[in-house]
């Protein structure tokens, strides 16, 4: 009688329990005993309580879907350089698990994972020509499924967008070896995508960073022919010994057991801030903490929603969690859609406004809107209506000037980025809801 193949999951080094993977492709996890009864330990995900000691695949296979690309040409390349069915994330995990998003590593029986007493500040210098090199390859991998050996493929990210995982070394760039931790993720714009939307993320998270939201770190730069938009991984944290240790986390497609293939609530009937507030309400917190949760949550979305970012589904919001505890990640992908519009479509002639990937009282279309509506989805999260309609109204009146300072902090850039930054505000300025002071 066949053997379920398994992968044993590790959490910054600790193992945790194991998936296990049927002939039948039925796939479970099940949870360490000595794992789960320590109060202290965190659970793999919000969706897989440690009191229970197997999870089903309804949970389990959303969990890992979530760890991998969300495009179908990348996937597919992945899977064929490691002959694989891309259908099967369990399969691709078994070789790229070992650096996944959070403090997962997933690695088969018998391979300790390298984080529990392993060196974590082992590097391979890059030259900016090498990095160049994969950031074309990942480029390819996205756009027609290109599978290249030379890519490489032993980190694991989530997402539609190429992208790669880098550690950033002495103001350069290195490949992780071994036990270390990637530090920081690259996204190259791809030649057939949105036009610089580097500089779109770039002037996009700025703003908000500028209006009091959290995110985490960035910058853009140029690597060869590619305009880059840099992230720091705020699932990584470097410690006073200078040895960089992986933070859990997860997105909240994975904590409510969504598949990718769901995540959005417009199109794709996934979950919205309802659902996003059940799940905060079931978190082992105090009244407050939950509080507080929602409200962060609450800002995000509206900020989303204002500055028109089409892509704010499930997936682009997280949770970080240590043992007991959780807090939601800041926030990341934030991307106005507002210099790709004309006006007709801006304003929403012959019904195509844009609309946003989760409603707000069963609005999705943005310039539909109402402060009622998202008084009504904030009461869910435990928030005030009344402190959610003042967010609102700060949001819709000072918006423009937050991403006019952003384009600002672009001013000593090249004239083709310092314009294009022009065109975001532009674009944002003529959104139909927001107002001036």
């Amino acid at each position: 009688m066949p053997t379920a193949r398994e992968l044993v999951a590790y959490l910054d080094g600790r193992r945790a329990g194991t998936f296990l993977q049927e002939s039948t492709g039925d796939t479970v996890f099940v949870y360490d005993d000595e794992y789960r009864r320590d109060s202290l330990s965190t659970p793999l995900s919000l969706s897989m309580s440690k009191a229970v000691e197997r999870h089903s695949k309804r949970k389990v296979l959303p969990w890992l879907n979530g760890l991998l690309p969300d495009n179908e040409a990348a996937r597919s390349a992945i899977a064929r350089r490691f002959d694989v069915n891309p259908k099967n994330p369990f399969a691709i995990l078994e070789h790229t698990g070992s650096d996944a998003p959070g403090a997962v590593q997933l690695l088969p029986p018998g391979e300790g994972s390298t984080d529990a007493d392993g060196d974590r500040t082992a590097t391979e210098a890059l030259a900016d020509e090498d990095v160049a090199e994969q950031l074309r390859l990942v480029i390819d991998e996205y756009r027609d499924g290109t599978a290249d050996a030379r890519l490489d493929q032993r980190f694991s990210l989530p997402g539609a967008q190429p992208k790669i995982a880098l550690v950033r070394d002495r103001g350069g760039w290195a490949r992780a070896v071994g036990a270390t931790p990637t530090t920081h993720i690259l996204k190259p714009v791809a030649p057939d995508g949105f036009r610089r939307v580097d500089v779109v993320e770039y002037v996009t998270s700025t703003a908000a960073n500028t209006l009091g939201l959290a995110t985490a770190e960035f910058w853009i730069q140029e690597i060869g022919p590619h305009r880059v938009f840099v992230s720091k991984r705020y699932d990584r944290e470097l410690g006073a010994d200078g040895v960089v240790r992986r933070l859990h986390q997860e997105d909240l497609g994975q904590a409510l057991s969504t598949d990718p293939a769901k995540k959005y609530q417009r199109r794709d009937g996934g979950p919205g801030i309802g659902a996003v507030a059940t799940l905060i309400r079931a978190l082992a917190l105090s009244d407050s903490q939950r509080v507080q949760i929602g409200w962060e949550f609450f800002r995000g979305v509206a900020f989303n929603s204002v500055a028109y970012c089409t892509d704010a589904h499930i997936k682009n919001y997280s949770m970080l969690l240590d043992g007991a505890s959780s807090r939601l990640a800041p926030l990341y992908d934030l991307n106005t859609i507002a210099p790709y519009l004309d006006d007709r479509l801006r304003f929403g002639a012959r019904g195509e406004a844009p609309q946003a990937a989760m409603s707000i009282d069963g609005e999705h279309r943005f310039d539909a809107m109402s402060e009622a509506g998202f008084a009504k989805e904030a009461k869910k999260l435990g928030v005030d209506g009344g402190r959610a309609v003042d967010e609102i109204r700060r949001l819709r009146r000072d918006l423009v000037g937050a991403f006019e300072e952003a384009r600002d902090a672009l001013v000593a850039l090249d004239d083709e980025t310092t314009s294009f930054a022009q065109e975001v505000v532009d674009g944002v300025a003529r959104i139909p809801s927001l107002t001036r002071s």
